[in-house]
């Protein structure tokens, strides 16, 4: 079974360990800014893509000085993760307003 390769089980909980880190944050920091402006806002999505590119990078920093450690798995389980947290965490928290519509 795959799941049972100690260096596939610490790629798939560091990568979704490292998706979950990013997500949050970025998440937090869109929702302190949406009440700024919108300016303030669009500087803080930007900075969240830039956080999880950073984090992608540091993931493959990381993984490339771990023997023990898939980077196969590490890497598809932080895309996969970012993207699942994305569409959760993004559009449960950051809907657009449209009563007035």
């Amino acid at each position: 079974m795959i799941w049972t390769q100690p260096a596939l089980v610490a790629g798939v909980r560091f990568g979704v360990a490292a998706a979950w880190a990013a997500s949050t944050a970025s998440v937090t920091w869109l929702l302190w800014a949406r009440e700024r402006s919108t300016g303030t806002f669009w500087g803080a999505f930007g900075g969240g893509m830039l956080l999880r590119g950073s984090v992608l990078g540091g993931l493959l920093l990381w993984g490339l000085r771990r023997a023990g450690t898939s980077m196969e798995a590490l890497l598809i389980s932080y895309g996969l993760a970012l993207l699942g947290l994305m569409l959760t965490l993004e559009i449960r928290h950051l809907r657009l307003r449209t009563d007035g519509l």
